[in-house]
């Protein structure tokens, strides 16, 4: 036979606060997992939207001769022995999110220098005329020719070299060590992000006739508090073993040329392997037919 014992008013009321305190906790609990996971989810979205490769905007706004056909070859070859007069159209143009370039109207004729320095020393151009543009020109042949009317006065050019720079920052918290025998210090880093598109550009037709893309990086490390230090501000390449020291004032500058220059090497190592693989097919071609 069993036995129920009634509960007494106390424990009833003891019971009903333990009841209500394990659901608050579970609630707590699940709140705090749904919050947690919504954090993952935004942290991954940030990192993915910051790891995604850049696209090619020139692409969007020209039309790409076919590969191996008679224009590349002819434009490619014609001035295989002597250098091919071009003409170099910088677009400084950014779209959000984009950040600024560090390439201002006073800087970017040194930027042009760069970029002509490089280009010749392993491309067989020559540049003639340089000019800078605030938007991508349209690929309507009036349009275009209108946005380079400074280079279409010389007869001789007949291709444009168009380059378009652009970059995006990221910022962020940082713990940096002034000595090994003191101890971290609050600082900020900033990692720069630069691609640099390269396209060769056919007047006659305003389509492109080659095309590269070079990507790369730096970082910036500061201190927060106005302490002189001959460690910080730090600049490093991703292609840099030896980080740079430049004055405060210059830091933000030297983080954006650093990162600019890195991918202007490679996007115009990449159209050289273009137009060295043109002219290569072109003489083969030449060589089966003779």
């Amino acid at each position: 036979m069993r036995t129920y014992h009634q509960a007494k008013q106390s424990e009833r009321a003891t019971i009903l606060i333990l009841e209500t305190n394990s659901q608050s906790s579970k609630k707590l609990f699940l709140s705090v997992l749904l919050i947690d996971f919504l954090l993952i989810i935004i942290l991954i979205s940030l990192m993915s939207g910051c790891s995604s490769p850049t696209p090619h905007r020139l692409q969007t706004h020209f039309e790409s001769v076919p590969p191996n056909t008679d224009v590349i070859q002819r434009r490619l070859s014609i001035h295989s022995e002597n250098r091919l007069a071009v003409g170099m159209a910088i677009v400084l143009h950014a779209d959000p999110p984009h950040e600024p370039l560090g390439i201002t109207e006073s800087t970017w004729p040194q930027f042009a220098a760069r970029v002509n320095q490089k280009v010749e020393a392993l491309i067989p151009v020559s540049m003639q005329e340089v000019v800078r543009l605030n938007e991508i020109p349209s690929g309507d042949r009036a349009t275009l020719l209108k946005g380079f009317r400074g280079v279409r006065e010389n007869s001789e050019i007949e291709v444009v070299l168009l380059v378009l720079p652009t970059s995006q920052e990221v910022k962020g918290p940082a713990q940096l060590d002034l000595l090994p025998e003191v101890s971290m210090l609050n600082g900020n880093q900033i990692e720069n992000h630069a691609t640099v598109e390269l396209g060769l550009l056919d007047l006659e037709s305003g389509k492109l006739l080659l095309q590269a893309q070079g990507k790369s990086y730096a970082t910036l490390e500061q201190l927060d508090v106005p302490l002189a230090s001959n460690r910080y501000p730090r600049v490093r390449g991703s292609d840099r073993t030896n980080p740079i020291y430049p004055e405060e004032e210059r830091a933000l500058e030297t983080l954006r040329m650093v990162a600019m220059d890195e991918a202007l090497d490679q996007a115009v190592m990449k159209l050289a392997g273009k137009w060295h693989d043109g002219q290569g097919k072109l003489s083969s071609q030449v060589g089966s037919e003779s």
